[in-house]
């Protein structure tokens, strides 16, 4: 184990998890963005149906300090929707969850960066449509070719940009520039700009497989930079869930998240595999047990 890492005594933990408050904007803005530790909400928009994954609306966990989300766009009557597998609700529109939800978040809080993990199974057509009823989103999200720099600029530096959207996207060809009337909006390929593990700790409640390996086969966990931009270090998403939401997951979910197992998770498994701290811890029901306590704490104390 790292010496930083064994040298933090079950006190100083006791006193983190008592006096810890929501990782949300840091306190030192000064760092490189690859420095920095967040907590994630998987399927964050899907606070209702049987078997949510987040009990919170998306406007509720930026209330409580969530600032980087999970969200699956799926092609439903014309609009880009936020939809899991299929959409069979009146469904949340991407443009209006933009409009309505994070860009007025933003303009409240200046010094907030929001970071967006999309799984897009749209075409581009649909999607440049929907992007273009959301037209302020243009000004907003991060384009890491505008930046020629010896690695990720600081998150002062971005805020200063303005451009305070993070972007990822596991569609390929959704991915870099898209032209719409209000300019280009950017989003980064997550394969190209994040290393991320595979998904699933197994079946909810019997199994819980903490082995750390990488999602994408042609990626490994330790790949090092993103390519073509030297010093510019991938940022890690651990996935730290289960296979599904089911009946049991509000009972059992809280364990999951529990400080001790998200920190035997990242220390016994996935730093040695990863060689880095997590920039996002991505969970289910990200209020129950510890998630924002152990972002803390990895923002706090863990090695870069």
């Amino acid at each position: 184990m790292h010496t930083r890492l064994a040298g933090l005594t079950v006190f100083a933990i006791a006193n983190l998890l008592a006096h810890a408050a929501n990782a949300d904007t840091p306190t030192d803005l000064s760092r490189p963005f690859d420095r920095y530790s967040w907590v994630t909400t998987h399927n964050a928009f899907t606070s209702n149906g049987s078997f949510p994954n987040q009990r919170q609306t998306i406007e509720e966990q930026l209330a409580a300090g969530v600032r980087a989300f999970m969200l699956d766009l799926h092609e439903h009557r014309g609009r880009v929707s936020l939809c899991h597998n299929r959409c069979t609700t009146p469904p949340t529109h991407f443009a209006d969850l933009v409009n309505g939800t994070l860009l007025p978040f933003l303009e409240r809080d200046p010094s907030a960066v929001l970071m967006l993990h999309l799984e897009d199974f749209t075409t581009r057509d649909a999607l440049v449509a929907e992007l273009e009823m959301a037209p302020a989103l243009a000004a907003m999200t991060f384009d890491p070719d505008a930046w020629d720099t010896d690695g990720w600029p600081s998150y002062e530096a971005i805020v200063q940009s303005g451009r305070r959207i993070l972007v990822f996207t596991l569609a390929n060809e959704q991915s870099g520039r898209i032209d719409t009337p209000a300019g280009p909006v950017h989003f980064m390929r997550s394969d190209a700009f994040t290393v991320e593990n595979y998904w699933s700790l197994g079946t909810p409640v019997i199994e819980h497989n903490y082995a750390c390996y990488t999602r994408w086969n042609h990626v490994p966990l330790s790949e090092p930079e993103v390519a073509g931009k030297p010093g510019w270090r991938r940022l890690f998403t651990m996935n730290h869930f289960h296979d599904a939401a089911t009946p049991l997951t509000d009972w059992h979910v809280g364990a999951d998240n529990a400080f001790d197992r998200l920190h035997v998770r990242y220390v016994d498994y996935c730093r040695p595999a990863a060689g880095r701290k997590p920039n996002f811890v991505a969970v289910d029901i990200h209020e129950d047990g510890d998630t924002a306590k152990f972002v803390h704490w990895l923002n706090a104390f863990a090695p870069d």
